[in-house]
């Protein structure tokens, strides 16, 4: 099963940018996890490395995000 990592609404982490919380508004360009381990790995990171900010990160299989998005 594949993951990705949900920002907010509308909102996923991406898998190109080098910043402090990568993030993109177009679900074909968010950063697929091949296991729920690699994207509960990253999620921590983002979390320590954005500490000022009140970050609600869910992790969702990539089946249920294409269905919130459609």
């Amino acid at each position: 099963m594949s993951y990705i990592i949900k920002i907010q609404n509308g909102c996923w982490v991406a898998g190109w940018s080098e910043s402090s919380l990568p993030r993109t508004v177009v679900f074909q360009n968010d950063k697929v996890f091949k296991s729920l381990d690699e994207a509960n790995k990253i999620k921590e990171k983002l979390i320590i490395k954005n500490n000022h900010k009140k970050l609600n990160l869910q992790i969702l299989d990539c089946e249920t995000a294409k269905r919130e998005v459609e």
